[in-house]
């Protein structure tokens, strides 16, 4: 990297905010997949300005710049894949407004999704997205690949929440996405084309949420079965009724052993060939009513077991059980292909059983669970790291399920992103025309591609 760059930051923001010594990198250098990319210096902005004069010194030094977060995305989201600068915002984590009247939030990008919930829950309101890594996940990671989570199913994601966002362009201009009014359709949506971006269009510096007022109590639903089109079809009646559960987890028999397996509890019983999470909430009546009629409905195809969790401790264990799965996995293998695919809820059945055919058509383990009220499957092709023919089946039996899933019409990332890990398979999905079309908006907002290069296509 050009030394005269280092030093224009270390004059805009002190040397205090600057890293470039090899060792302070390498913590910027990776993320929740197994590759590395070395930065040549990090930089930690506090302010709009502040990340608009690093942009356009970036622009002025024909230099890369990518924007992170927690840095615990599944894609490569965050990886600075052509070195140059890091733009870290765990700086920049607070809450900005919070506006009771129209019942909105503006937050800085770095701030934890946990510390904006628990904040908000303090004053009786409720922020839903909930993706797994909620506690230690940024708001603006979550804004750039569109988070979901277990509650999705009721509450929606990360999309249905954000109303206007602060972004630095990568030609250095600060513009806003949107507006607090109900009612905005004064031109193209650029928030919603904003969400879900992966950092490639520009570089947020203020987001405004919605959120909604605090939830009442709820309830869990364990249910299991020994028959997969048993279990599809239980879960599929559960989604037909008009008072939906607000959450619809499921585990395949895989997921199932391997929890079984490592999570010891005296509580409740993991077993079966297909494994639901069910959650009621509301008041205590409705989640009264709720419980007894999903209970009714899920007795109707015969389960082998169905446990309801009423208090704390009982609610607390089986979410536990439900984040154990990705822990548990590693005595399947030392390397794990993620993929977040998601189809159609028709298909999810279908989908399920092409992935059993193709463990074992590869002779590998593949490990399925996730959020099956919105369709989104977390596939976890498990292999051993030193084995190279058995991380060669990997790759090809990612590509067999992606074309599957594309068959399926569904949709290559439900909500880790397309990033590193699958920007290849975008033309099983995508012709050259709309490829063409997602990268003129790429340069429309980033016209010398300094911005996240290299990233989704």
């Amino acid at each position: 990297m050009n030394q005269k760059l280092i030093k224009e930051f270390e004059k805009l923001l002190g040397k205090n905010r600057v890293l470039s010594e090899t060792e302070e990198l390498l913590c910027y250098s990776y993320d929740a997949t197994s590759k590395e990319f070395m930065p040549d210096v990090v930089v930690f902005p506090l302010n709009s300005n502040e990340i608009s004069s690093i942009v356009k010194l970036c622009l002025q030094y024909d230099t890369p710049i990518v924007g992170r977060g927690s840095g615990s995305g599944f894609s490569g989201g965050s990886l600075p894949l052509k070195g140059g600068v890091v733009v870290s915002f765990t700086k920049m984590n607070r809450i900005l407004e919070l506006d009771e009247e129209n019942m909105f939030v503006t937050v800085e990008p770095g701030i934890i999704n946990a510390d904006l919930k628990f904040y908000l829950a303090d004053k009786g309101y409720f922020y839903p997205p909930d993706p797994a890594s909620y506690e230690f996940s940024t708001i603006g990671g979550n804004v750039a690949e569109c988070s979901g989570g277990p509650r999705a199913l009721k509450y929606g994601v990360t999309k249905d929440y954000v109303v206007d966002i602060e972004i630095v362009t990568g030609e250095g201009e600060i513009i806003n996405s949107g507006s607090k009014a109900i009612k905005d359709v004064s031109g193209y949506n650029i928030t919603q084309l904003m969400v879900g971006s992966e950092g490639t269009l520009g570089l947020f510096s203020k987001i405004t949420l919605r959120f909604l007022l605090k939830i009442g109590g709820s309830s869990l639903i364990l249910v299991s079965f020994d028959d997969t089109d048993k279990g599809v079809k239980a879960a599929i009646s559960l989604l037909k009724l008009r008072n939906r559960p607000s959450m619809l987890e499921f585990m395949d028999k895989f997921s199932i052993e391997s929890v079984r397996n490592y999570f010891k509890s005296n509580i409740i019983k993991i077993d079966g060939t297909l494994l639901f999470i069910v959650e009621a909430d509301g008041s205590e009546s409705d989640v009264e009513k709720s419980v007894a009629e999903y209970s009714r409905v899920l007795k109707e195809f015969s389960p082998i077991s169905l446990f309801i969790a009423n208090d704390e401790g009982e609610k607390r264990v089986i979410m536990e059980a439900r984040k154990a799965i990705s822990p548990s996995l590693r005595r399947y293998g030392s390397l794990k292909i993620n993929n977040d695919i998601a189809v159609p809820i028709g298909k999810i059945k279908n989908m399920l059983f092409y992935l059993e055919g193709i463990a074992k058509k590869y002779d590998i383990p593949i490990i399925n669970f996730g959020h099956f009220g919105d369709g989104n499957i977390h596939v976890n092709i498990m292999l051993d790291k030193e084995n190279d023919d058995m991380i060669k089946k990997g790759e090809e039996a990612k590509r067999d399920i992606l074309k599957k899933v594309v068959e399926l019409g569904g949709s290559l990332s439900g909500e880790h992103g397309i990033g590193l890990e699958k920007k290849e398979f975008m033309k099983l999905r995508y012709n050259t025309y709309h490829m063409d079309i997602l990268k003129n908006i790429k340069k429309a907002f980033d016209p010398q591609n300094i911005i996240n290069p290299g990233k989704i296509f």
